[in-house]
């Protein structure tokens, strides 16, 4: 699954999206349009940080992928990013009830749009008014090494930092990728994982507490359940953004998601879905 970690603080960031080893087929252009819905919820007020939170961020990306040769493969990214109080936070409480997951760390405001962050006294983000916009987009480039393809990417600051769709800065990102195939119940099961490091600019969001460069890496498994139907499960793991206590926003997310994807093949299309948590 293409996703990205869409919370409030992070997101204006060039974290790649999550892909694989493999590159595009090679005969024609690989055109993708993603709708993600995250929602963040929290109140925390601890070693002197204050936090209140209560967001949901709509993204839309149009994605752009071709393959040059047997080696290259280059694309574009382009989002629109939407932050407002939202719509699924009783719906997330239930579903974390269905599950067996604790609400506790959902403990701030419901339905509103509120982001607030304090550090020793002094406010470093203060947003209660819904804003939207073109986010920063993103150019993507990948090689083949043999066994392993290199994907780096490089992040414009065309959005809007005072809104929260841009970060301001130009960030640039390179990873490791790999993987293979085998097999469960004689049917296809596809790995692959990476590692890599996402070198942040300067940026105009709490630019003193900013660090300026995060580690990340994913692994991810795809079963194809049938000649349709495959089922995938990936964990997308990301260092520190900035130098700040509160986990909600100095901390490394872990994003873990389960879905599945369905292929319509004479219409040469493919749906995906998925529901992400950050288990960290």
């Amino acid at each position: 699954f293409p996703l990205r970690s869409h919370n409030p603080f992070l997101q204006i960031f060039g974290l790649p999206s999550f892909r694989t080893h493999e590159l595009v087929a090679a005969d024609g252009i690989n055109f993708e349009i993603g709708y993600d819905v995250a929602n963040d919820d929290d109140d925390a007020d601890r070693r002197g940080e204050f936090l209140l939170i209560d967001t949901e961020t709509e993204t839309i990306n149009l994605s752009l992928r071709r393959r040059f040769g047997e080696r290259f493969e280059f694309g574009l990214e382009i989002p629109y990013v939407s932050h407002s109080g939202g719509y699924l936070d009783n719906l997330i409480y239930n579903f974390h009830d269905i599950i067996g997951i604790s609400n506790s760390q959902r403990e701030g405001p419901n339905g509103e749009f509120r982001l607030l962050f304090e550090k020793e006294g002094i406010t470093q983000i203060d947003l209660s008014s819904p804003a939207s916009g073109i986010g920063d987009v993103r150019v993507t480039g990948a090689m083949q090494l043999g066994k392993v393809t290199l994907r780096g990417g490089i992040k414009a600051p065309t959005g809007k930092a005072r809104q929260l769709t841009g970060s301001g800065a130009v960030d640039v990102s390179l990873g490791v990728h790999a993987g293979g195939k085998t097999t469960l119940f004689e049917r296809d099961l596809a790995y692959s994982g990476f590692l890599g490091m996402l070198a942040l600019g300067d940026g105009d969001i709490m630019p003193d507490l900013q660090r300026s460069a995060v580690p990340y890496g994913g692994f991810a498994l795809r079963w194809r359940a049938t000649p349709r139907l495959s089922l995938a499960t990936q964990l997308y793991a990301q260092g520190s953004y900035f130098d700040v206590n509160l986990d909600e926003v100095g901390g490394s997310p872990f994003q873990l998601a389960f879905g599945g994807d369905y292929v319509f093949p004479r219409q040469r299309l493919l749906l995906r879905v998925a529901i992400a948590e950050d288990i960290a």
